[in-house]
């Protein structure tokens, strides 16, 4: 599974969870992320925690990085106890037994390092051409099709 973090939906967090018992007043005034077109009712945290350890229910992406889906996190978000930096987005990506490897065997996708200042401090509209930078390619110098050769 994958969460793309360059889209954003026309809401606020606070918006998506009015109806659930939380301080609406503590949580940050942060826009919610299109995550792909799997379960888009369902949603998911992408944060930081280098400087914690995970949340039990959460996943660890990398020695920075954990993805939750429990209200825990947006609790202790809305305290002051969670962590500062974090997407929440709806939906998510997912690929069947094999077909992501296959994707990438022919190339279907560009492959970069994780970069927290991507993913957390560069404005969403920016971090497709920031990312294939982080590659050495200029955005400019891909076109909108490609051959066969």
């Amino acid at each position: 599974m994958g969460l793309v973090i360059n889209r954003l939906l026309p809401m606020t967090l606070s918006e998506v969870l009015a109806g659930q018992e939380l301080d609406y007043d503590s949580l940050p005034d942060s826009r919610v992320h299109y995550g792909g077109p799997v379960q888009p009712e369902a949603g998911f945290l992408l944060y930081t925690c280098e400087d914690r350890p995970p949340y039990v229910e959460s996943m660890q992406v990398t020695d920075c990085l954990c993805l939750g889906t429990t209200m825990n996190i947006l609790e202790d978000i809305t305290t002051g106890e969670g962590p500062e930096r974090f997407i929440f987005a709806l939906g998510y990506a997912g690929w069947g037994e094999g077909q992501l490897e296959e994707e990438l065997k022919r190339n279907d996708w560009l492959v970069v390092p994780v970069d927290e200042r991507l993913i957390f401090k560069e404005p969403c509209e920016k971090r497709w051409e920031e990312a294939i930078k982080l590659l050495g390619i200029s955005p400019s110098s891909l076109g909108e099709s490609f051959g066969t050769a």
